[in-house]
């Protein structure tokens, strides 16, 4: 038996045109990059005509859970329901959720055009001088503490 964890770490993330096909009433415009708990595209809502960003999890990562003893669709499904509920404006909305046809799971939330962190930092030199990175600190705190006051508490840092 494959442990889900190690499949998860070797997982490629479909390509746009693939997931594109899995995820009606999105058009998936190119693949953003692959973190923890998952990959990023920035795709279009057909309906409504925005931007937004696709956060696909992959089959095996919550397979991992289940077999760890969570329920991953009961929990995700909640979560996904208390994220939408924030407005904040440190923290991306959450506009849908569900699960592709390919059997992974979405959150589709709003576009935010920029550059992460280390993206920053590289266009600064390498370095962020202190008032930027304490205003970059304080708008995160600002958000984390509304989220936690609203009963969220975020895990991945």
């Amino acid at each position: 038996m494959s442990n889900p964890v190690s499949s998860y770490s070797n997982w490629e993330p479909p390509s746009p045109d693939v997931l594109g096909g899995q995820l009606p009433g999105y058009d998936v415009v190119r693949f953003v990059g692959k973190g923890g708990m998952g990959a990023i595209y920035e795709g279009k809502q057909r309906n409504l005509e925005r931007r937004v960003a696709i956060k696909l999890m992959p089959k095996e990562l919550y397979r991992a859970e289940d077999l760890a003893g969570y329920q991953f669709e009961e929990r995700f499904q909640r979560e996904a329901k208390a994220m939408a509920r924030l407005d904040h404006p440190s923290i991306v909305g959450v506009y849908d959720f569900g699960k592709t046809s390919g059997d992974d799971y979405y959150l589709v939330m709003e576009f935010i055009d920029g550059m992460d962190i280390h993206q920053y930092r590289h266009a600064k030199g390498g370095r962020i001088d202190a008032e930027a990175a304490a205003a970059i600190v304080s708008h995160v705190l600002e958000g984390l503490a509304y989220a936690h006051e609203q009963g969220i508490v975020h895990r991945d840092i």
